[in-house]
């Protein structure tokens, strides 16, 4: 009889031993699993959808050029990763006689070139298909099938500001993806 009791203390702490292995391995996964199912079902790339600082207000003149600017924003969120500076696109950004802001993407609705302004004709110009836009962003010709795409613009402090969006390229109607 003294054999069975020490073979049921055996089969105790063998039991024992794989409990407690499997609750280690239970604490120890959930931190794992969670790390990598972390961006699952969730939204895992952030873009502004704030308007982006671009330049002063000042640096615009009625009559001028349009003033290229490139729009940058920090503390973008993709997965587990935080960027800074991240380039979102450019912008050219124009003032009417009546002291309106106007702002518009500098790719080309056609196929997303980048656009260029020509100082020569006052136009913009697109080098890849030569389609032309007046400095309104109207179509003036080519295969691009509408003008410039508009993008939102806010003054606040003497300070431009843009919230830049991206348009389905080769549309009559702008469409925003």
């Amino acid at each position: 009889m003294p054999g069975d009791k020490d073979q049921s203390r055996r089969n105790f702490l063998k039991w024992m031993t794989l409990a407690m292995g499997g609750v280690i391995g239970v604490v120890v996964s959930i931190p794992l699993v969670r790390y990598f199912v972390h961006p699952v079902g969730r939204k895992v790339v952030d873009s502004p959808d704030d308007p982006v600082d671009a330049l002063a207000v000042d640096d615009l003149v009625v009559g001028a050029p349009p003033v290229r600017v490139q729009l940058r924003v920090s503390g973008v969120r993709n997965a587990w990763n935080v960027a800074d500076d991240v380039p979102l696109g450019s912008a050219w950004v124009t003032v009417d006689a009546s002291g309106n802001v106007n702002a518009f993407s500098a790719a080309c609705p056609h196929l997303g070139c980048a656009i260029s302004f020509s100082d020569r004709s006052g136009n913009f110009e697109c080098p890849c298909h030569k389609s032309s836009f007046g400095p309104d962003g109207d179509k003036l010709g080519g295969p691009s099938k509408r003008g410039l795409d508009p993008l939102p613009v806010v003054v606040e402090d003497g300070r431009v500001k843009i919230t830049f969006k991206r348009y389905r390229p080769d549309t009559a109607d702008r469409v925003e993806v």
